[in-house]
């Protein structure tokens, strides 16, 4: 079974009928959604989020992807901020043992 990635953002159920009469979102009404989703199809995935939701609402269809938006960006050699890109990890080689 495929691992799925599905991002996207709902309004809360306590934003929902508001919306509904107004017909525009609010910042504070919308939540993002990121998870991993193991199922045997994208469109699998999408259920099982909507399910996971419990009730709240899409603004639009979730992203289905099997790469992480973060990887697709860093395939693409996007830009990253200052001091976030991914350090090396330290071996117990390099650490230097204190004298008692």
């Amino acid at each position: 079974m495929p691992l799925y990635y599905v991002e996207g953002l709902y309004i809360n159920k306590q934003y929902r009928k508001r919306h509904r009469k107004i017909g525009v979102y609010t910042p504070d009404a919308l939540e993002p959604y990121a998870k991993t989703i193991w199922a045997n199809s994208p469109k699998e995935a999408i259920q099982l989020a909507t399910a996971e939701l419990g009730g709240c609402e899409w603004t639009e269809e979730p992203k289905v992807s099997q790469v992480t938006e973060e990887q697709r960006m860093r395939s693409m050699g996007a830009p990253e901020f200052p001091g976030l890109a991914q350090k090396p990890k330290q071996t117990h080689q390099h650490v230097k043992k204190r004298k008692h």
